[in-house]
């Protein structure tokens, strides 16, 4: 009986929370203890509490909330990396922030959340990205690199495969289009009528050919080299 709750408290994702202001604090707090599947650890102000408790009681997910004029802050999630190498990050920031978003791709966040977005969606959003997936708006990642078509240059197509080095097989450009697309393992594996293990050892083939080392830039050079085009714009 014992094992079986020490199991239950296992399934729990801890989280470290930033927001510059008290009472956006305490309802992030609120908000993300609502859902069972997840415990709050630390709420601070500052990046150096962040840090000092990031790297003292290792979180699984750290949320970062970006609010305008607080751009700045992006920057410690370098720290962060280094202090806590296994903690994922998520940032919550304004969707028309595109600057602070691309900065937040390029330090290596898991995920980026928009404020318009219900807590139901940052409550999900950090339960994937603590399973490992990533959790990108596809009309984000469209807008960051709309009309980034240069890094092309070294990719060539031919019997429905993609060269870079060497080949991806149909079958790995499928889940790679799928990885663009957002989908999780599990989605990949029913989708393709495979094991969800048969999708890992495909995936660590096509980073190991593509020079990538994880989901999230495998998403990002989905959508760079158009092997998943962005989505229509409503008018």
């Amino acid at each position: 009986m014992d094992s079986f709750f020490n199991n239950i408290s296992h399934q729990k994702t801890n989280i470290t929370i930033l927001a510059t202001y008290a009472l956006t604090r305490s309802s992030l707090q609120s908000l993300l203890e609502n859902d069972r599947q997840l415990n709050v650890l630390d709420v601070v102000g500052t990046t150096a509490e962040l840090i000092e408790k990031v790297s003292r009681n290792k979180p699984d997910v750290t949320l970062i909330c970006l609010l305008e004029n607080e751009s700045e802050n992006i920057a410690v999630v370098t720290d962060l990396l280094k202090a806590a190498p296994k903690t994922k990050i998520v940032i919550l920031c304004s969707p028309n922030n595109l600057a602070i978003q691309a900065a937040a791709l390029q330090f290596g966040v898991a995920g980026i959340v928009g404020v318009n977005q219900s807590g139901r969606v940052l409550s999900r959003a950090i339960k994937q990205i603590s399973a490992g997936e990533v959790w990108l708006n596809q009309n984000l990642v469209a807008r960051l690199f709309e009309g980034n078509s240069n890094s092309t240059s070294d990719i060539k197509y031919k019997d429905n495969a993609y060269f870079k080095g060497d080949t991806l097989t149909r079958r790995e450009l499928e889940i790679v289009k799928m990885i663009g697309l957002g989908l999780k393992n599990k989605d990949i594996s029913k989708k393709l009528c495979i094991s969800e293990t048969t999708v890992r050892q495909h995936l660590s083939s096509i980073y190991s050919k593509l020079n990538i080392e994880d989901r999230l830039n495998l998403a990002i050079y989905a959508y760079r080299q158009r092997i998943v085009s962005p989505p229509v714009k409503s008018v």
